[in-house]
């Protein structure tokens, strides 16, 4: 599993790292993803599904966290 602490960013800049993270981590199958950007909340799950990636809300106190995985 991968962790992307996205934490301090602000739209779009956490969806841009988790593209990034999505190419050049090829291997990894599993991403925990961490923001604080509550637009997260929706932009998150919407690129997921344009994408074809599985999104699992986990926790959304100060932090929000995913569970972002490819979808075999």
């Amino acid at each position: 599993m991968v962790e992307l602490d996205l934490t301090g960013l602000v739209c779009p800049m956490p969806l841009i790292k988790l593209k990034k993270a999505l190419v050049t981590g090829a291997d990894a199958g599993v991403f925990r993803v961490l923001v604080s950007d509550r637009g997260g909340l929706k932009d998150i799950p919407a690129f997921c599904a344009q994408q074809g990636l599985s999104c699992e809300l986990v926790a959304q106190d100060k932090c929000i966290e995913f569970r972002v995985a490819r979808v075999n």
